[in-house]
């Protein structure tokens, strides 16, 4: 089985930093003192539902999709809160949807991805949140126009960088002038996001003790790194994690130039950061990022990330960075592009 592995570090090299007071300063001790991973929380499941989960989740990672998904819509419908979690985050995030998905009627999308209720149905993920799961009734919090810093302090203390980054970029969309200096000198804070400091900006300090590749420069004075100083960091950044393994498996001769196309196909920093698995307590990023699922998740993203027209346009540049990449985006993107069924001859 390739699930429920040990979760990634969620601050990806932060170093240690004073704490606030209050319910975020618990969470960061939390963190720091080793707080139970997410995945202890399910081992009361069954031994027969979890070996069907194991079952459905590498069913899905192997892009086996409805077989992996119709088999958690089964779990989840009987209870399972894990199946209902993933199931949640998959209905939540069109970059997890693949084309056997995008396929399927909108009557049958909801009969598999969300639980009954309502004239849509309802998102699993409110159901596990009343059932008291805390992975759950975080990222619900999130979607609510009343997030706050606790609910980042979470994922941090849950190991979820990528529900962490969204988390923090969603709430600093929602700051006139980003965050303070104690908020960023949080232990549980990642330094991918240190340009969400005041007035949205990378201080001096900060920007002298990233790499020099690392995307943020731009946020300090609009420097931008060099084409090489960019390819280095991309050749060791957790952040692109999922352009490397991407490229090693679909362009391994071309895999450094490959790497950096797909960078500029995705053509968003903060895109890169919220990519990833839905649950890295569930499916850790690595096990994601190396997975068909996890391939064609990358290129839906960014496809959404782009119109047709805008697509097309990119081609030409792409193809220039790496036409092994470029190539294999048009597969994807052809695979992704739902097609009308011509109706039946009389």
């Amino acid at each position: 089985m390739t699930t429920r592995r040990r979760p990634l570090a969620a601050t990806q090299g932060a170093g240690k930093r004073p704490l606030l007071f209050g319910l975020v300063a618990v969470l960061g001790l939390m963190a720091i003192a080793g707080f139970a991973p997410y995945q202890a929380a399910q081992a009361q499941t069954s031994g027969m539902s979890s070996a069907r989960l194991d079952a459905a989740i590498d069913a899905w990672l192997s892009d086996d999709e409805l077989a992996g998904l119709q088999t958690l819509a089964g779990l989840a419908q009987a209870g399972d809160v894990t199946a209902q979690v993933l199931l949640g985050l998959i209905d939540k995030h069109a970059a997890l949807q693949g084309p056997a998905v995008l396929a399927l009627p909108r009557d049958g999308r909801i009969a598999l991805l969300r639980a009954p209720g309502g004239i849509s149905g309802q998102n699993w993920l409110h159901l596990a949140a009343k059932e008291g799961d805390p992975l759950a009734q975080a990222w619900t919090s999130v979607f609510r126009p009343g997030a706050d810093l606790d609910t980042a302090a979470q994922f941090a203390a849950m190991s979820e960088p990528r529900a962490l980054a969204l988390a923090l970029t969603s709430l600093a969309k929602r700051q006139e002038h980003g965050f303070k200096d104690s908020v960023i000198a949080q232990d549980w804070y990642p330094d991918t996001l240190l340009f969400l400091g005041r007035d949205r900006t990378l201080t001096q300090a900060r920007a002298a003790a990233l790499h020099p590749g690392d995307p943020q420069h731009r946020y300090h004075k609009g420097a931008r790194p060099t084409k090489a100083d960019l390819a280095d960091w991309l050749a060791q950044a957790p952040a692109a994690l999922h352009l490397r393994a991407t490229c090693e498996a679909v362009c391994p001769a071309t895999q450094e130039h490959c790497v950096m196309a797909l960078y500029h196909a995705l053509g968003d920093y903060q895109a890169l950061l919220t990519h990833g698995t839905p649950a890295n307590a569930l499916i850790p990023d690595e096990v994601f990022a190396a997975s068909p699922r996890g391939r064609a998740a990358l290129a839906r993203r960014i496809m959404l990330m782009r119109s047709t027209r805008m697509r097309e346009a990119d081609r030409e540049k792409l193809s220039a960075v790496d036409s092994c990449a470029t190539d294999w985006l048009g597969t994807q993107y052809e695979a992704h592009t739902p097609r009308a069924i011509p109706a039946a001859e009389n």
